[in-house]
Protein backbone atom coordinates (compact mmCIF):
# COMPACT_ATOMS: atom_id res chain seq x y z
CA UNK A 1 0.00 0.00 0.00
CA UNK A 2 1.30 3.62 -0.85
CA UNK A 3 0.76 6.33 1.60
CA UNK A 4 -0.39 9.03 -1.43
CA UNK A 5 -4.28 8.98 0.06
CA UNK A 6 -5.40 6.83 -3.33
CA UNK A 7 -7.65 3.90 -2.42
CA UNK A 8 -7.15 0.40 -4.36
CA UNK A 9 -9.71 -0.86 -6.64
CA UNK A 10 -10.04 -4.19 -4.76
CA UNK A 11 -10.81 -1.69 -2.05
CA UNK A 12 -13.53 0.32 -3.39
CA UNK A 13 -15.00 -3.49 -5.09
CA UNK A 14 -15.37 -4.71 -1.54
CA UNK A 15 -17.08 -1.19 -0.16
CA UNK A 16 -19.84 -2.03 -3.29
CA UNK A 17 -20.72 -5.76 -2.90
CA UNK A 18 -20.83 -4.55 1.02
CA UNK A 19 -23.79 -1.95 0.52
CA UNK A 20 -25.61 -4.04 -2.14
CA UNK A 21 -25.60 -6.88 -0.10
CA UNK A 22 -27.02 -4.65 3.18
CA UNK A 23 -29.50 -3.11 1.42
CA UNK A 24 -31.00 -5.95 -0.30
CA UNK A 25 -30.50 -7.89 3.57
CA UNK A 26 -32.46 -4.67 4.96
CA UNK A 27 -35.01 -5.07 1.85
CA UNK A 28 -35.49 -8.51 2.43
CA UNK A 29 -36.00 -8.57 6.65
CA UNK A 30 -38.33 -5.19 6.13
CA UNK A 31 -40.65 -7.61 3.75
CA UNK A 32 -40.66 -10.12 6.29
CA UNK A 33 -41.30 -8.02 9.03
CA UNK A 34 -44.69 -6.94 7.35
CA UNK A 35 -45.82 -10.48 6.52
CA UNK A 36 -44.58 -11.31 10.29
CA UNK A 37 -47.09 -8.70 11.53
CA UNK A 38 -49.71 -9.85 8.56
CA UNK A 39 -49.58 -13.19 9.86
CA UNK A 40 -49.61 -12.41 13.90
CA UNK A 41 -52.70 -9.91 12.96
CA UNK A 42 -54.39 -12.34 11.55
CA UNK A 43 -53.95 -15.24 14.07
CA UNK A 44 -55.46 -12.22 16.74
CA UNK A 45 -58.11 -11.75 14.32
CA UNK A 46 -58.99 -15.19 13.88
CA UNK A 47 -58.82 -16.16 17.80
CA UNK A 48 -60.93 -12.92 18.19
CA UNK A 49 -63.84 -14.58 15.95
CA UNK A 50 -63.80 -17.66 17.45
CA UNK A 51 -64.45 -15.76 21.27
CA UNK A 52 -67.32 -13.91 19.49
CA UNK A 53 -69.01 -17.29 18.55
CA UNK A 54 -68.13 -18.58 22.21
CA UNK A 55 -69.82 -15.87 23.47
CA UNK A 56 -72.70 -16.36 21.11
CA UNK A 57 -73.57 -12.78 21.47
CA UNK A 58 -75.13 -11.32 18.62
CA UNK A 59 -76.69 -8.60 16.54
CA UNK A 60 -80.68 -8.36 16.64
CA UNK A 61 -81.32 -9.47 13.49
CA UNK A 62 -78.51 -12.00 13.19
CA UNK A 63 -79.40 -13.16 16.30
CA UNK A 64 -83.57 -13.56 14.85
CA UNK A 65 -81.72 -15.19 12.05
CA UNK A 66 -79.88 -17.78 14.34
CA UNK A 67 -82.74 -18.29 16.17
CA UNK A 68 -84.37 -19.18 13.00
CA UNK A 69 -82.47 -21.51 11.11
CA UNK A 70 -79.24 -22.10 13.29
CA UNK A 71 -79.95 -22.61 16.57
CA UNK A 72 -76.95 -24.74 17.61
CA UNK A 73 -74.71 -21.16 16.73
CA UNK A 74 -76.99 -19.85 19.21
CA UNK A 75 -74.96 -21.57 22.32
CA UNK A 76 -71.45 -22.02 22.84
CA UNK A 77 -69.19 -23.58 20.47
CA UNK A 78 -65.50 -24.53 20.80
CA UNK A 79 -63.94 -23.92 18.00
CA UNK A 80 -59.82 -24.61 17.56
CA UNK A 81 -57.69 -22.58 14.55
CA UNK A 82 -55.23 -25.34 13.91
CA UNK A 83 -53.16 -23.01 11.29
CA UNK A 84 -53.37 -19.95 9.54
CA UNK A 85 -51.61 -20.22 5.92
CA UNK A 86 -50.27 -17.45 4.17
CA UNK A 87 -50.31 -17.43 0.16
CA UNK A 88 -48.77 -14.86 -1.74
CA UNK A 89 -50.58 -14.22 -5.12
CA UNK A 90 -48.01 -12.16 -6.86
CA UNK A 91 -45.99 -9.06 -5.57
CA UNK A 92 -49.13 -7.20 -3.60
CA UNK A 93 -51.72 -9.54 -3.45
CA UNK A 94 -51.88 -12.13 0.06
CA UNK A 95 -53.96 -14.81 0.22
CA UNK A 96 -54.90 -15.89 4.21
CA UNK A 97 -56.18 -19.55 4.64
CA UNK A 98 -57.56 -20.42 7.77
CA UNK A 99 -58.25 -24.39 9.26
CA UNK A 100 -60.53 -24.77 11.53
CA UNK A 101 -62.02 -27.70 14.33
CA UNK A 102 -64.90 -27.79 16.33
CA UNK A 103 -65.73 -31.03 18.76
CA UNK A 104 -69.47 -30.34 17.73
CA UNK A 105 -71.17 -31.60 14.76
CA UNK A 106 -71.69 -28.71 12.19
CA UNK A 107 -73.70 -28.67 9.56
CA UNK A 108 -71.96 -27.08 6.57
CA UNK A 109 -74.10 -23.95 6.70
CA UNK A 110 -72.99 -23.73 10.07
CA UNK A 111 -69.38 -23.88 9.77
CA UNK A 112 -69.70 -21.37 6.93
CA UNK A 113 -71.41 -18.51 9.60
CA UNK A 114 -68.67 -19.24 11.58
CA UNK A 115 -65.89 -19.55 9.36
CA UNK A 116 -67.31 -16.07 7.58
CA UNK A 117 -66.93 -14.21 11.08
CA UNK A 118 -63.77 -15.70 11.44
CA UNK A 119 -62.35 -14.33 7.99
CA UNK A 120 -63.95 -11.02 8.85
CA UNK A 121 -62.12 -10.40 12.11
CA UNK A 122 -59.42 -11.34 10.72
CA UNK A 123 -59.72 -8.61 8.25
CA UNK A 124 -60.60 -6.37 10.83
CA UNK A 125 -57.52 -6.71 12.68
CA UNK A 126 -54.90 -6.28 10.13
CA UNK A 127 -56.65 -3.02 8.44
CA UNK A 128 -56.82 -2.14 12.50
CA UNK A 129 -53.27 -3.30 12.91
CA UNK A 130 -51.63 -0.89 10.07
CA UNK A 131 -54.60 1.71 11.08
CA UNK A 132 -55.93 1.60 7.30
CA UNK A 133 -59.32 2.65 6.33
CA UNK A 134 -62.02 0.08 5.60
CA UNK A 135 -62.49 -0.63 2.33
CA UNK A 136 -66.55 -1.61 3.36
CA UNK A 137 -68.51 -3.08 6.19
CA UNK A 138 -66.67 -6.27 5.73
CA UNK A 139 -63.25 -5.36 5.63
CA UNK A 140 -62.67 -6.78 2.33
CA UNK A 141 -60.08 -6.68 1.18
CA UNK A 142 -57.84 -5.48 3.91
CA UNK A 143 -54.79 -3.35 3.78
CA UNK A 144 -50.96 -3.43 4.80
CA UNK A 145 -48.55 -0.87 4.03
CA UNK A 146 -47.49 -2.85 0.88
CA UNK A 147 -50.02 -5.82 0.38
CA UNK A 148 -53.78 -6.79 -0.30
CA UNK A 149 -54.78 -9.03 1.78
CA UNK A 150 -57.88 -11.52 1.08
CA UNK A 151 -59.24 -14.30 3.36
CA UNK A 152 -60.15 -17.97 1.36
CA UNK A 153 -63.00 -20.03 3.39
CA UNK A 154 -62.34 -21.62 6.02
CA UNK A 155 -61.51 -25.18 5.91
CA UNK A 156 -62.75 -27.51 8.18
CA UNK A 157 -60.90 -30.55 9.92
Amino acid sequence: MNNKGQITAEYMLLVGVIIIILITTINMSITQQEKNIIQASAQIGAQNGIDKNGYAMYYNDTFNNYQDNYPKLLTSTHIKIIQIKMIEKDNKTIELQAYAHSDMTLTVQEKNHIGSRINYYIRRSITETFNKEKQNEYYSPAESDNYIIKTRTVIWK
